[in-house]
């Protein structure tokens, strides 16, 4: 009978101290990387489609993903914009090329396999301002079915169909109003 009382009381306790825990901040975390004349703030990366790493931290891999297409998109516009415009992009929605699968044992990391199923797709709202002047905003929902059609390039990029994305989209719609 004591060993039951016992047995109700530390059950009780642990049932209550369980349900008191207050929960950690969910706050989402923004991402700011910028470089030149270009600044792009990744929104709550946790809601992204597809940005899994296959490898390491996942942190440090979005880390390296954003900073990665920032700079690339940083080339191209550097070249073209002057010392006083200014492009900013809020990137709200990311969908890497390929999708991540387990190795099930064969490797100690998953692998992205890059088909024409999983298509690269970023969305994002963008402003181009001239002396803190609009010359052109908007929003855009890119992706490339065709990303795998011709022939490819064969390179170290580690984005490489994010990268045509962003500079792409520069070049059909930033280029032309300069």
């Amino acid at each position: 009978m004591k060993y039951l009382l016992m047995t109700a009381v530390i059950t009780a306790t642990l049932t209550i101290a369980g349900c008191a825990q207050q929960q950690e901040s969910t706050e989402p975390q923004n991402f700011l990387t910028n470089d030149g004349n270009v600044n792009i703030l990744w929104q709550n990366p946790s809601d992204y489609s597809d940005i899994e790493a296959t490898t390491g931290v996942q942190s440090k891999f979005e880390q390296y993903l954003f900073t990665e297409l920032t700079d690339e998109l940083a080339k191209l516009a550097n070249k073209h914009l002057t010392k006083d415009q200014q492009l900013d992009l809020t990137v709200t929605n990311v969908d890497l090329a390929g999708d991540v699968q387990p190795t099930f044992g064969g490797a100690t990391d998953d692998i992205r396999i890059v088909t024409d199923l999983y298509p690269p797709k970023i969305r994002f709202d963008y402003v181009l301002t001239q002396n803190g002047k609009v010359i052109k905003s908007g929003s855009e929902k890119l992706n490339n079915m065709g990303f795998l059609m011709g022939i490819q390039p064969i390179g170290n990029d580690p984005f490489p169909y994010e990268q045509d994305l962003l500079t792409d989209w520069f070049k059909s719609t930033i280029v032309p109003v300069l």
